[in-house]
């Protein structure tokens, strides 16, 4: 990517932020779950059915996906609840300096609730407890099978 792509994008996610915090929280979680659903659908989702796939258990699935995420921990609290981990921002817009909004978090949580529910076949429920973007030294989620 050139220097003037780099420019235009970081300018562009600046405004799509800027406009999702104009409107209310509905219509922003409707916006971010297909986003969260779309960053799934392009790498992760596959990687975690791959690592299910080659488990025979829950545990198993966690240790596949901590190699193949070496940035995140994955650990089992309670049967029914997974607390994930992410010692730096997985979001390639973070990463590229596009976006810096605590607000796209919110992706991140429906990207993991996708990744979770179409791997397992059931809901889950994705509570965030701690951002990076939001000043913290990681990104913590508790992802519970309902």
């Amino acid at each position: 990517m050139n220097k003037e792509q780099h420019h235009f994008l970081k300018y562009w996610f600046s405004g799509f932020i800027k406009g999702l915090e104009k409107i209310n929280r509905e219509a922003q979680n409707t916006i971010l779950q297909s986003c969260g659903s779309a960053c799934a659908q392009s790498y992760t989702l596959r990687a975690f059915q791959d690592a299910k796939a080659q488990s025979d258990d829950l545990s198993g699935f966690l240790e596949k996906l901590a190699r193949k995420f070496p940035e995140a921990r994955y650990r089992l609290i309670h049967p029914y609840t997974i607390e994930v981990c992410y010692d730096e921002c997985g979001c390639d817009l973070v990463r590229n300096g596009w976006v810096d909004s605590p607000l796209l978090c919110k992706c991140s949580v429906m990207n993991l609730k996708e990744n979770f529910e179409k791997t397992f076949d059931r809901p889950v429920h994705v509570g965030l407890k701690s951002s990076i973007l939001d000043g913290a030294r990681h990104c913590l989620f508790m992802v519970d099978f309902l």
